[in-house]
C-alpha cells in the first residue's frame, strides 16, 4: 500500500472538508467507471494526492474521498445536516470528539465511524504523522439549505432541529 509523506510541504493551513472542493478531478482517478459503477484504487490515489482532501467518486446519492490530516491538524466542531458520513482510518491515528458523553475515541488503521446525519464531531491528527482517511458522504435526495453547521457550545444549534432529522 502506498503511504503519504509530507515532504516538506506544510499542509495546516487547509481546510479539509467539502466546503472548499479540495482536488475535483476524480473521474482521473477512476480505473473504470460505466453507467453503475466507479472503480478507484485507494493506494494510488493516496500517492497522488497533491491537496488535503481529494475526491474518488461521486454520484446522486453518496461520494468517496480521501483526506489527507498533516501532524497537529483539527477541524472546528461541526456537522453536516441531511449527510451521514463514514471516517476509515488508512494510514495514521485519529482523534474524533462529539459533543456528548462518552463521544471520544482514539482510532488506529482499519477502524471506522459512521457518523448520523446532524450529529456534531470533530476530527484531530494528534501526532507527529500524516493521519490518512478514507470518507464515505451520503447527499440527501433532497438538497438541504445549509451543508455544515459549526458548533457554538451549548446555546448553539439543537442537532434535533436541523434538516434531515
Amino acid at each position: 500500500m502506498a503511504y503519504v509523506e509530507t515532504q516538506g510541504e506544510d499542509r495546516r493551513d487547509a481546510v479539509l472538508d467539502e466546503n472548499v472542493r479540495g482536488d475535483q478531478s476524480f473521474e482521473e482517478k477512476q480505473r473504470l467507471r460505466t453507467k453503475g459503477w466507479q472503480v478507484v484504487s485507494i493506494p494510488d490515489a493516496i500517492e497522488q494526492a497533491t491537496l488535503s482532501y481529494s475526491k474518488l467518486t461521486e454520484n446522486r446519492y453518496a461520494q468517496c474521498v480521501i483526506n489527507i490530516y498533516p501532524p497537529g491538524k483539527k477541524d472546528e466542531m461541526h456537522c453536516h445536516p441531511g449527510s451521514e458520513h463514514i471516517f476509515m482510518v488508512v494510514q495514521g491515528e485519529l482523534h474524533i470528539r462529539g459533543v456528548n458523553d462518552g463521544e471520544d475515541v482514539v482510532m488506529k488503521p482499519g477502524e471506522l465511524v459512521h457518523i448520523n446525519q446532524s450529529y456534531y464531531y470533530q476530527l484531530c491528527n494528534e501526532t507527529d504523522d500524516i493521519t490518512v482517511l478514507y470518507q464515505v458522504a451520503t447527499k440527501p435526495p433532497k438538497p438541504t439549505k445549509i451543508s455544515r453547521y459549526s458548533y457554538r457550545g451549548d446555546g448553539g444549534v439543537d442537532p434535533s432541529s436541523l434538516e434531515g432529522e
